[in-house]
């Protein structure tokens, strides 16, 4: 994975508290995690949206 050095204005605040719920040992972790997080809530957004109410067991197999 290719990793670029970026500059953020943002919360320090708001990445303390992240850091602390995500169990984050820095900041770009923090960052990193919520990233992922981020990704993980659409892709179970999408999968909700598409079998909500019509699910079978055999739909989850590859979830």
């Amino acid at each position: 994975m290719a990793k670029a050095l970026t500059s953020l204005r943002i919360d320090h605040e708001l990445v303390k508290k992240a850091q602390r719920v995500l169990g984050a040992k820095s900041r770009t972790q923090t960052i990193e995690m919520s990233l992922e997080a981020v990704i993980e809530m659409e892709k179970h957004r999408r999968f909700v949206k598409r079998y909500g109410g019509k699910a079978t067991p055999r739909d989850f197999i590859h979830s």
